[in-house]
């Protein structure tokens, strides 16, 4: 009894399971070939959900920096302080999704 990755989902299982117990996809009747086009559909999944999620990243720092400029809200107020932080926090959630993705596509 080995521990393999489900081609899937890629999670851990053994590799006497006859399906996968978390993404519940068949695995007796897998081929080499077949079990290669899971992990790839897998990843590119993968990779255009972090993708999505830097592109709202992107349009929330955006969002933060053209409210700023637009209202230009006086230094100390909330309305300054929430700005500011979307605008953080967005740019930090934009650059880490951007190395995740830049990981997965050296990982292959």
């Amino acid at each position: 009894m080995a521990i393999v990755q489900c081609p899937s989902c890629n999670k851990s299982i053994s590799d006497k399971y006859k399906s996968c117990p978390h993404c519940e996809i068949s695995l007796s009747g897998l081929d080499d070939e077949q079990r290669h086009r899971l992990a790839i559909k897998s990843r590119v999944k993968k990779q255009q959900m972090i993708l999505n999620h830097s592109f709202f990243a992107l349009i929330l720092f955006l969002g933060g920096f053209l409210y700023l400029y637009n209202q230009s809200p006086q230094k100390g107020t909330i309305e300054y302080q929430v700005c500011i932080g979307v605008i953080s926090l967005s740019c930090v959630w934009y650059l880490v999704n951007r190395a995740i993705l830049v990981y997965l596509k050296k990982k292959k």
